[in-house]
């Protein structure tokens, strides 16, 4: 595989690891425990391909070349939490939280008890 397309394909990656990410953050704080198993799952598998990538083309190639990949991989980590915001809000209704303040206690919530990076 060439360099570029070894960057391409690490920063979709990293697109779908955010958006898998932040559905999952939307799905738990929205009493949607299932939605939010299966989006951590799948996003375990996306981000160890991201991460396996990544470290690939930061331990073996040139200065430019990694400079190329981690700003490749950045963008898409933004591009990735704001697509995953919209696709996330649209796709993950509420279940039973009605109000700002019930989703911001159910948020907090969800980080007490799940204190991971994701």
């Amino acid at each position: 595989m060439t360099f570029l397309l070894l960057a391409c394909v690490a920063a979709l990656a990293m697109v779908v690891q955010d958006i898998l990410g932040i559905v999952l953050l939307l799905a738990a704080t929205r009493n949607r425990g299932q939605v939010a198993g299966v989006m951590d799952s799948l996003q375990w598998l996306v981000g160890i391909t991201t991460t396996t990538i990544s470290v690939s083309v930061l331990q073996g190639h040139h200065f430019y070349e990694k400079v190329i990949v981690i700003i490749m991989v950045s963008l898409a980590n933004y591009f990735g939490t704001v697509w995953g915001e919209k696709i996330g809000t649209h796709f993950v209704k509420d279940k039973g939280l009605r109000t700002h303040e019930q989703r911001l206690n159910a948020l907090e919530m969800y980080v007490e008890n799940n204190n991971h990076s994701g």
